[in-house]
């Protein structure tokens, strides 16, 4: 290993280990009370600092630790926040309100559009389907079944 490498690695940890006693000795036990409340508000920088402080009491005697500490490790180690957050027991009614609001939305969308803005077609008023089947019976089109089989019941008189 050259000596600037040595020297970089080496200033690296000290750096480190610097700025660890730092974040150990800036934690006072005002910021270890009620940190069960406080803890989410904290910025992320305050929460290392936390655990760090706490990591490093942990590795000596456990008696020496004060309640507060005691409490502070617990709550970082196993603590409801971040991703063992509960759920919200309202969020499913939430949930189920916004897609129920959107989906009525939709609805409404899809009610407007086809009433007034998709034209009605030509094909589909009364005159034309009473052309259609003037013509079908005319042209004698689907006698078992269709509109002439009804016509030739009428006329034939078989029921």
């Amino acid at each position: 290993m050259s000596a600037t490498r040595r020297l970089i690695t080496s200033n690296r940890s000290f750096l480190t280990a610097a700025v660890r006693r730092q974040h150990t000795q800036a934690v006072s036990p005002v910021a270890l009370s009620q940190i069960e409340t406080r803890w989410a508000k904290l910025p992320e920088c305050e929460q290392g600092a936390i655990a760090d402080y706490l990591a490093a009491k942990q590795k000596g005697d456990w008696k020496n630790l004060t309640l507060d500490e005691k409490r502070a490790a617990y709550w970082i180690a196993y603590g409801p926040y971040g991703a063992r957050t509960p759920i919200d027991p309202a969020m499913k009614y939430k949930v189920l309100g916004w897609s129920s609001f959107f989906l009525a939305i939709a609805f409404g969308g899809y009610v407007y559009w086809s009433g007034n803005v998709v034209p009605t077609l030509r094909t589909h008023n009364k005159e034309w389907k009473e052309e259609e089947e003037r013509r079908a019976i005319e042209n004698k089109q689907n006698p078992y079944t269709g509109v002439y089989a009804k016509y030739r019941e009428q006329v034939d008189g078989k029921h």
